[in-house]
C-alpha cells in the first residue's frame, strides 16, 4: 500500500521486524537498573513498603512453635545445647588484656544491669529467634561522647538487647537498599529534617531498621542492629523458617491433640453397645439417662441395649473408631520425624528411644546432633561475634564456642589400659614402642625384631651344618638337554 500512501500524502508505515523488536526490548531493559528486586511485583510507588514485608505472618510462626510440644522441645534442645559449655576467647596475636576484660564484661552482663539477663540467656534467645523466624535482631545501645556543641565525638558499646523478630523491619527500597529519606537524632531518637539537630548540633543519621509498634516506629541506625539468618543464607531481607514448610502438618497434629482432649475430657459418645436379646426397650429413656451419667464418670463404660431378636446372641457393636483405625498415631510420628529432619535433631535427643538398636546407632545419632549444634554455633560466631568485635574495634581476639562433648575420663583410662597391654606385648617381642604425652603409641621407623628364645647361630656354624654337594653333580646336564 505504499503507492496509496503517496497519493493521499501519508508517509508509509513499515512494520518492525522481529529482530528490530528484540533490539528495542534489549535497549529498554539496559536502561533499567541491573539489580533484581527483592520481591516480584514490587512497584516504586509509596505502597511498596507493604509489599516487601515478610511473606508469612510472624505471629503465626510463633504460635505454632509455642503450641506444639515436640517442636518446642526441638528448638529448646538446640538453643540449650549450643551454649551448654560456654565460649572461649582466642588470642589472634598480641591481644590486649584490657580488651578481653571489656569483652568478657559485656557478654557476662549484656544489658549492663538494666535487666536480669546473662550472656548465656542472650545467646539462647538469639538462637530461639533464628530457629523460629530465621531472623535474629540484636540491638546495640551506645554511650555517646559529645563535645560542647553537642556533636558526637565518639561512642562506646554499652548494652546488647535481643529484639522481637515479629516487630523488627527493614527500611529499604524495592531493591533492598537502605533508604535515607527518614533521619533521626541517635541520642534523642527523634525524627527531624535536615542534616543536624538545630538545638544540640548532633548529626542526624538515616533510619535503616525500625521496631514497628503499629502506633509508632522506633528507629535504628545502620550500626545499631546486628541481623543474621541461618536457613536462608541467600535471603536479601527476611529469612525463611523451616516452620513454613511444616505449618500444615503442625496444624494437623494440633487438631489431633484437640480431638483427643475433647474425647477424654468432655462427655463423649460410647465406644459401642452391648446388644442383649430380649431386653425391654420401654426402659430406653431411663437407660439413656443412666448411660449419660455413667459415661460422664467412666469414659470406658459399655451400655447394654436390646435388639428384640430372641434368636440372636449377645454381641458388642462398636460405634467409635480407635486411634489405630484412624491412623493418627503413625501420622503423629511422621510429623515428628519431619520436624526432626528439618532441624537436624535425632529422635534420641528428644527422648525417643524407639529403634535405637545398640550403642552404634546411639553414637551415630549423637554424632549427627553434634554437627547440628556446631552449625548453629558457627552461625552465631559468624553472624554475631564477628560484627560485635568489629563494633568494639577489637581485632586481636576471637570468640569461639566450646565443644559440647565432655571428655570421658573413664573411657580415656580404659583406652590407656588397652594401649599399655599392647605396648607390653610389643616390647616383649623386641619392638621398641613408646607412648607420648597425648596417650598415643609411638612406633619406631624401622622395627628390629630380635629372637630372644634361643641365641642366633654364627656364620661358621651355618656353613658347618650345611650339606656339601659334589661339584660334578651340579655341572651334570640331563640326557635330553639341547645345550
Amino acid at each position: 500500500m505504499a503507492w496509496y500512501d503517496r497519493i493521499i500524502g501519508r508517509s508509509p508505515q513499515r512494520k518492525a521486524s522481529p529482530l528490530e523488536l528484540w533490539q528495542q526490548t534489549l535497549d529498554a531493559n539496559l536502561l533499567k537498573e541491573a539489580r533484581t528486586p527483592v520481591y516480584s511485583g514490587v512497584t516504586p510507588d509509596s505502597g511498596y513498603q507493604e509489599a516487601i514485608m515478610p511473606t508469612i505472618d510472624q505471629f503465626y510462626l510463633e504460635d505454632l512453635a509455642d503450641r506444639y510440644s515436640h517442636l518446642r522441645t526441638v528448638v529448646g534442645r538446640i538453643a540449650s545445647q549450643s551454649v551448654a559449655k560456654g565460649w572461649e576467647y582466642i588470642d589472634r596475636g598480641g591481644g590486649d588484656k584490657e580488651d578481653r576484660k571489656r569483652l568478657a564484661r559485656l557478654l557476662a552482663d549484656p544489658t549492663n544491669g538494666s535487666a536480669d539477663i546473662t550472656g548465656v540467656e542472650l545467646m539462647k534467645a538469639m538462637i530461639r529467634q533464628v530457629e523460629i523466624f530465621d531472623d535474629a535482631w540484636v540491638s546495640i545501645v551506645f554511650d555517646y561522647v559529645t563535645d560542647e556543641g553537642g556533636a558526637i565525638t565518639g561512642k562506646v558499646v554499652k548494652e546488647l538487647w535481643v529484639e522481637d523478630a515479629k516487630h523488627m523491619r527493614f527500611n529499604v527500597d524495592e531493591y533492598g537498599r537502605f533508604r535515607d529519606d527518614e533521619m533521626f537524632d541517635p541520642i534523642t531518637r527523634e525524627f527531624m529534617d535536615g542534616t543536624h539537630n538545630r538545638k544540640t548540633g548532633t548529626k542526624l543519621v538515616p533510619m535503616c531498621y525500625f521496631y514497628d509498634t503499629q502506633s509508632e516506629k522506633i528507629p535504628f541506625a545502620r550500626d545499631e542492629v546486628i541481623h543474621f539468618n541461618k536457613y536462608s543464607a541467600s535471603a536479601r531481607l527476611y529469612g525463611q523458617s523451616p516452620i513454613i514448610g511444616l505449618a500444615n502438618k503442625i496444624e494437623t497434629a494440633l487438631a489431633i491433640e484437640a480431638w483427643q482432649k475433647k474425647i477424654y475430657r468432655l462427655e463423649r459418645p460410647p465406644k459401642g453397645f452391648l446388644d442383649v436379646p430380649g431386653h425391654d426397650e420401654e426402659s430406653l429413656n431411663r437407660l439413656g439417662e443412666y448411660i449419660a451419667e455413667e459415661t460422664h464418670r467412666n469414659p470406658n463404660f459399655i451400655p447394654i441395649i436390646s435388639s428384640r431378636d430372641a434368636s440372636a446372641t449377645a454381641k458388642f457393636i462398636p460405634v467409635m473408631p480407635n486411634m489405630d483405625e484412624l491412623m493418627m498415631l503413625p501420622y503423629m510420628e511422621r510429623i515428628n520425624s519431619d520436624i526432626n529432619a528439618s532441624y537436624g535433631v535425632m529422635p534420641l535427643i528428644v527422648g525417643n528411644i524407639q529403634g535405637v538398636g545398640g550403642l552404634n546407632s546411639e553414637g551415630e545419632q549423637v554424632t549427627i546432633f553434634d554437627r547440628t549444634i556446631r552449625e548453629t554455633q558457627r552461625m552465631v560466631e559468624e553472624g554475631f561475634f564477628k560484627p560485635l568485635l568489629k563494633l568494639l574495634e577489637i581485632n586481636t581476639w576471637a570468640i569461639r564456642f566450646n565443644d559440647i562433648n565432655e571428655r570421658n575420663e573413664t573411657q580415656r583410662l580404659n583406652n590407656l589400659q588397652v594401649k599399655a597391654n599392647i605396648l607390653t606385648s610389643l616390647q616383649s617381642a623386641g619392638v621398641e614402642v613408646d607412648i607420648d604425652e597425648n596417650g598415643e603409641l609411638v612406633f619406631p621407623k624401622t622395627a628390629e625384631v630380635v629372637r630372644q628364645d634361643f641365641p642366633s647361630p654364627s656364620p661358621e656354624s651355618l656353613e658347618a651344618e650345611a650339606p656339601s654337594v659334589p661339584a660334578d653333580i651340579l655341572n651334570e646336564l640331563p640326557e635330553n638337554s639341547e645345550v
